[in-house]
This record gives C-alpha cells, structure tokens and sequence, in this order.
C-alpha cells in the first residue's frame, strides 16, 4: 500500500463513524487554531469539517503533504516537520491533537513543544498505545517467525516500561520513536507540565484529555 492509498483509507475511517478505528476530537467554538499532528492528507479536519477555522497540519510523509497541498491546499495550512519543531510560534494555538501519531515521538520532548505553542487554557487530544496493543504485535511477530519484527516490538515493549517508570524513550537503532503508554504516567508527565488531563475510552482507543493552566512555567 503507497503512503497515498494508506491516508486516502485513513480519510475513509475518519469519515465513516461506524469504522471500529473511528476516533475523532470535539471542535468546541473557542479553537480558531488548530494544529494536527500527523495530519496526513488532512483526513481529520477534513471529516470535523472544520475548516472554516485557522487549520495547521503537520506530517513527516512529504508525499501525503503535496497530496493535501494539491486537493485541499486552499483550506489547511499544510507544513512539512516533524513534532520537535511546530511551526507554530509561542502561545499560538488553541487545539493541539493527534489522532496517531503520538506514540512514534520522542513524547516528553514534543509534550514540552506542544506547551509552547498552546496559548494559556488551549486544549489537547491525544490518542495513545497501551501495553496490550504492543503485546499482540509481539506475539503476533513471533508467530510468524519474523525476528526482525520481533525485536522492534521488544524494543517498543521495553521503551514503554522506560516511559512508565523513569519518565524518558530511547531511539531504535534506526534513530526513530516508537512505546506504548501507560496513562498514568502520561498524566504526570503532563501535570509536571502544567496540564490539567485525564484519559477517556473513545471507541476502544485511549485519549488523553487536556487544558494547559494559564501561567504554567
């Protein structure tokens, strides 16, 4: 599957709200910016339709960026980076959310990053991985006797136990991202950072919820 046809399926998912992988935020009237992160095609605002507001999505996938640029250009402000550099200057945003891409960043890094362009009380979505999800791709790795796989999924397993109990991820071999996590330690880490959160069931997916406190440091 291209990365194209890979989005244009997250487009369909994001549309059709009886697609057991549908999980979408709640645009409440005060969010006149809002910024994606792992956009895609733009599939999320797309399906919110909410594009009467300031919409920024950013993307690593070059290819899905020109596509969004080509198709809806006019409507979101596409930008090519990745999440320890938004393009977005200092308490500029009312929304920040991530519908996937979360779990494959450096999080502590980007949490502090998504802090500095959140205005004070701006909002964040954030969809996450638990520690079941990360098992079933091992064992299912296993069973397969693909031992490749099996190592990245021990590395996610081991990364997620890291963020867990001493607060930081280590890159793979490769220099990429990638843990499951667990909600209470995503809670404090936020807290420290001056977030109210809470987690939330949407659909079978973990969300974290959040509001930045006005005169978090």
């Amino acid at each position: 599957m291209s990365s194209i046809d890979y989005h244009l399926e997250e487009l369909e998912i994001a549309i059709n709200s009886e697609r057991k992988e549908h999980i979408l935020p709640e645009i409440l009237q005060n969010y006149h910016v809002i910024l994606d992160i792992g956009c895609g095609i733009g599939q999320s605002f797309i399906a919110l339709n909410c594009l009467d507001r300031k919409c920024i999505g950013i993307d690593i996938d070059e290819e899905a960026i020109s596509y969004g640029i080509s198709n809806y250009g006019d409507k979101i402000d596409y930008r090519v980076s990745d999440s320890l550099t938004l393009p977005c200057q200092d308490d500029s945003v009312d929304f920040v959310f991530s519908r996937a891409a979360i779990p494959y960043t450096n999080i502590p890094k980007v949490l502090l990053e998504i802090k500095r362009v959140l205005k004070p009380n701006g909002h964040i979505w954030l969809s996450i991985f638990d520690k079941n999800y990360s098992k079933r791709k091992l064992r299912q790795a296993i069973k397969n006797k693909n031992i490749k796989e099996a190592i990245h999924k021990l590395y996610i397993l081991f990364n997620g136990y890291l963020f867990k109990y001493f607060g930081f991820l280590i890159p793979f071999i490769n220099g990429t991202y990638e843990s499951w996590q667990d909600p209470d330690a995503m809670l404090k880490i936020l807290s420290k950072n001056g977030f109210e959160a809470e987690t939330q069931l949407q659909n079978g997916h973990l969300i974290i919820l959040g509001k930045l406190q006005d005169g978090a440091d």
